[in-house]
Parts: C-alpha cells; sequence; structure tokens
C-alpha cells in the first residue's frame, strides 16, 4: 500500500483539485493522509465533506499553523503504507502518477522511484524535469544528479520512497525549505533509485506559492537565505563523510550557491542581506583558487568571481 501525504493550509481555492487527482488515481491500493494545518478558512469543512464519503482518506487537524517539517512529520508517523509519496496542494497529477510510480520501484526492486514534472500558471505548461529515458542508479549516482540539478530537484514530489527511509531522517522543523535540508540523505540511503522522466506532476505557479522566491528574486530575504546556506554547509559536511567520491562535486555545489547569492544581493539591492553578502565574499576568497579551478565551474561564475571577489565591485 501506498500512502499519500499531503499538507494544506488555507487553499480552499485549490485544494478540491488535488484531492479529485488522487482519489481518481488508477492504482487504488493508498490511504490518503491530509494534514489541515490550522487553516482558518473553509479548508477543513472541504476536507470534512470529502472524509465523509471517502474511507480512504485520513484527515490530521492541526489547531495552528506549524512548520512544514513538523505537519509532514506527523503524516509519515500516521502513514500505514510500505510506501510514501507527497503532494502539495495546489499542484496537479496525472491518473497514473501513482501506478507509474509503483510499477518503477516493483520492476526494478528499487527504493525510491522519481517521475518528470511540469510547471505552470494553470493555462501554460514548461518542462522541469523531463527525459525520455529510464535511469537506475545508486544513491550517489542520485544526488551527483540531485547537485547538478539534472533529472531531481529537492522537492519531495514527484518521488516515491520507501516508508523506512523517511523514518529515519525526520524532516527539519525549525526551517523553512525542509526539502532541501533532507532530500540528500533519503538518496544515499537508497540502495537503488529508478527515474523516468515522463510527465505525470504539474507544479502550478500563483502568487501564493511557498516556493515563490526561486522564480522571483526579490522575495528573498534574511531568513531564507541563511536557512539555505546552513541547509547547502550541513550537506557538504554529510557527503564529505557518507559519500566522499562525489564530496568535491558538494563542494563546488556550496560555492556556486555562496557566488550566486552575492550576485542575487547586488542586482536586486537586498538591503537586508548585506552582511551576508560580506561574509560570503569573504569565505569564497578563501576558496577562490579552488573553486576557480574545479571543473565544474561555469563562465558566467568566473565572470561573478572576478566583479564580486577579485576586484571586489559593489
Amino acid at each position: 500500500m501506498i500512502s499519500v501525504i499531503m499538507l494544506t493550509y488555507n487553499r480552499a481555492t485549490f485544494v478540491k483539485n488535488m484531492i479529485e487527482d488522487i482519489l481518481s488515481q488508477s492504482y487504488s491500493d493508498f490511504e490518503f493522509i491530509i494534514i489541515d494545518n490550522g487553516s482558518s478558512d473553509n479548508t477543513r469543512e472541504i476536507l470534512k465533506h470529502y472524509r465523509e464519503k471517502e474511507c480512504r482518506i485520513k484527515i490530521i487537524a492541526m489547531n495552528e499553523p506549524h512548520s512544514i517539517g513538523y505537519a509532514r512529520n506527523r503524516g509519515v508517523e500516521a502513514a500505514r503504507g510500505e510506501y510514501i509519496a507527497f503532494v502539495d496542494d495546489d499542484d496537479r497529477v496525472k491518473i497514473d502518477y501513482l501506478e507509474f510510480l509503483f510499477n518503477l520501484i516493483n520492476e526494478n526492486k528499487a527504493d525510491i522511484s522519481i517521475s518528470g514534472c511540469t510547471e505552470g500558471d494553470g493555462t501554460s505548461r514548461k518542462p522541469q524535469c523531463l527525459f525520455d529515458e529510464k535511469i537506475v542508479t545508486d544513491g550517489t549516482g542520485a544526488v551527483k544528479f540531485l547537485l547538478k540539478r539534472d533529472k531531481i530537484r529537492a522537492g519531495m514530489s514527484p518521488k516515491l520512497y520507501k516508508r523506512e527511509i523517511l523514518q529515519k531522517y525526520p524532516f527539519e522543523e525549525n526551517c523553512r525549505n525542509e526539502d532541501v535540508h533532507t532530500q540528500y540523505k533519503y538518496l544515499l540511503e537508497a540502495d537503488k533509485v529508478v527515474m523516468h522522466g515522463l510527465d505525470k506532476y504539474y507544479y502550478l505557479r500563483h502568487g501564493s506559492n511557498i516556493s515563490g522566491f526561486t522564480s522571483d528574486a526579490n522575495q528573498w530575504n534574511k531568513e531564507i537565505m541563511t536557512d539555505y546556506l546552513r541547509a547547502y554547509r550541513n550537506r557538504t559536511e554529510y557527503i564529505e563523510k557518507k559519500a566522499p567520491s562525489i564530496a568535491s562535486l558538494s563542494r563546488y555545489c556550496e560555492w556556486s550557491f555562496w557566488i550566486s547569492m552575492v550576485d542575487k544581493i547586488t542586482k536586486h539591492d537586498l538591503k537586508d542581506c548585506l552582511n551576508i553578502k560580506n561574509d560570503l565574499v569573504s569565505k569564497l576568497n578563501s576558496v577562490k583558487e579552488e573553486f576557480l579551478s574545479h571543473p565544474e565551474i561555469k563562465d558566467f561564475e568566473k565572470k561573478w568571481m572576478e566583479a564580486y571577489v577579485i576586484n571586489g565591485n559593489n
């Protein structure tokens, strides 16, 4: 059985669509755990309506909002399925989403399966992770894809996990971007990861997306940036111990993020991040030789390093 976990908060406008998508799945052996994270609109009434007519739905109601990590941990604790999939309350999935992910795991005796996905505003659709081939790899190979942002993103969708992997590494509960803090751990824990990049999941982009800052630089602030920097530092330290063969790549990716944040702070005049910028410039100066000589470095990163670190342009 699959446990599908969905967190929702004040999404009465969207949540019906995802509930209907899950209840209409071609794979029917699932439970649908919905965590109402303290909604104050009529989301709770909508959930109650569906629960009364569908026995596979289980509602966990929070009295007040908690972090996404906290709410997801409560969902994992309640899950009874051998496998766990996550969906977001404002997205959409194809009718064979669960069947596709389950067959990938079952046919390849894998621990994690991953499909392709697209994104758009409800009327448009553009590729996010689409590829024709099926790829079977180990945990280290999967993390290489993650680090390079090639075929795998940090988000919990569109993936299916063996439950014990998620149980071994609970989500961080004191951060905003819980998936960035844990996804690499899940992948490294897997003996086998299978990916087939056919389009099964649709990320709906709108003004109230929690992750809106990823596409709108002006939404970045000190809190978000500090959390990401901590996540990437922890990731590098973890990979150095757990998967030393890709430690150099992880360090490069961390430095790449540093210089991209320096550029973002500068170009968008993010005033509450100026201290972060100064700290990152100092750190980049201390690793500039290794960074600039790394085989993965991009030409635009070399230009940013020259402008912000070597020449000290503000």
